[in-house]
């Protein structure tokens, strides 16, 4: 089993989250430089979770703590941010290894856990759930955008705290966090 470590924001310096941007891209097919610098000043401390062999970086996924409104209600909410895989080390379950570990987190920690994807195969058997109902996002200024490029990305983790009421199918928002990422 990969040992996946918990590494706190402040362990980071500026050139390391650099390094980790740049990891990141590649990870995902971008070109390198391609993100704005200041994705980790938006995201905020974390906490990210990686796997490492030989000090090279595996696998990576962090978490963005915020809230969520639903029903009524504002949850707690554990973002899950950045989950990628070194290209030549995919399908050894390294992804799998730093979702259980976020989630374990999330579970302490959140009302709800929360993530956007393309890719629903991988997360639904860790117990993620679609959203159906139409997400939006809280301006600044108070006011709301509704994001419906977004809809049927979103993805719930119910934790013991989530309301035994939730109802997957409400207009669900979230704080905006930057004008290029709504989710």
């Amino acid at each position: 089993m990969p040992i996946v470590r918990r590494v706190g924001r402040e362990a980071f310096s500026e050139e390391m989250l650099r390094e980790l941007k740049s990891w990141l891209e590649t990870a995902f097919g971008d070109r390198v430089g391609s993100w704005r610098d200041e994705m980790w000043t938006e995201l905020g401390p974390g906490p990210h979770f990686i796997i490492e062999e030989d000090r090279d970086l595996l696998a990576h996924a962090c978490l963005v703590f915020g809230q969520v409104r639903t029903g009524g209600m504002e949850l707690e909410t554990a973002f899950v941010e950045n989950v990628a895989t070194r290209v030549d080390r995919r399908r050894e379950g390294l992804a799998t290894a730093v979702m259980r570990a976020a989630q374990t987190e999330i579970m302490k920690e959140g009302d709800l856990g929360v993530l956007g994807t393309g890719t629903p195969a991988f997360y639904e058997p860790l117990g993620w759930e679609q959203w159906l109902g139409p997400t939006s996002v809280r301006e600044s200024d108070g006011t709301t955008t509704q994001t419906p490029e977004e809809d049927g990305f979103v993805y719930v983790l119910r934790t013991q705290r989530t309301p035994v009421d939730l109802d997957l199918t409400a207009p669900i928002q979230r704080d905006r966090r930057d004008a290029d990422e709504p989710w």
